[in-house]
Formats: C-alpha cells, structure tokens, sequence
C-alpha cells in the first residue's frame, strides 16, 4: 500500500511542476517557413516568446511572435495574419515607432484584449513601454510611459 501511495504522490508531484508548452499553429510554422525563415529566426528570450490574438480585428487568430534578423541580430516582433498568408515585422530591422528597427531593448511584453483588436503591450522595465495596435489600416505605436 505504501509503494503505491509513493508511485501516486510521485505522479501528483510531477503533474504539479509540469507545464503544458503550447505550441505555435501549424498554420503559423508554416507561413514561418515558407515566408520568414531566410531572413529571420524565432527567439526565445521571452516567455511566452509568441501570443495568439485577433490583431487586426478580422476576427481569425493571428499570431504575434519574437523573431531576430539573421544578418543584424536585430530583434522584433512578426505578426502573422491567419487565413491571409501574410505578415507585418515590427523592429527586426524595420523603424516602427518610438521602439525603432531593433526591440532587444525589450524585456517585457503581453498581449491585452481591447474590444474587437487585440493589442501588444511591450515594455523596458521601469523606463518605457508602449501599445501596439491596428488602427483599422496599420500597425501603431502609442507610447505609455518614458
């Protein structure tokens, strides 16, 4: 009886400190692939390093990932657009806003939720941060704090 209360508090434990990894789409791995792949590599200086969210409010699931310009070392973020095929790099090597062509600055980001968009929250702890949003045409950057 003690070998198999072990064998279940062990079990217990285990589900416990183990976390589910959720992985990217398979419709996002591929349009990485096929697209980006070239020219950037995935990061994962962040956790989580990637949100799904409708970000430019067509009501499909986009996915917003950390990426790095293979040439540069320039970090950003790649907004990948469900059912369209298509992207947006922010940073990465590409100006956008006050964040400028490279985000390694970046040390903290979320994702909020904002009525029909999903917007991208990213910040420099305790000195700067910013939303990032789509304004029905592009991607905008409004400052929050300095």
């Amino acid at each position: 009886m003690k070998r198999l209360m072990s064998g279940f508090l062990l079990q217990a434990l285990v589900c416990l400190t183990v976390r589910a990894v959720e992985e990217l789409p398979s419709w996002a791995i591929r349009v990485f692939n096929e697209k980006l792949i070239a020219g950037y590599e995935r990061v994962q200086k962040m956790e989580p390093s990637f949100f799904t969210g409708d970000f430019n409010g067509d009501g499909r699931s986009d996915v917003a990932l950390l990426i790095k310009e293979r040439t540069t070392g320039k970090v950003g973020i790649a907004i990948l657009e469900s059912g369209k095929n298509q992207f947006k790099i922010l940073g990465a090597g590409r100006s956008f806003g006050n964040g400028g062509d490279d985000f390694r600055w970046m040390d903290v980001w979320s994702m909020r939720h904002s009525g029909k968009v999903d917007q991208l929250y990213v910040e420099k702890r305790e000195t700067a941060s910013a939303v990032i949003y789509w304004d029905g045409s592009k991607y905008r950057w409004q400052q929050e704090g300095d």
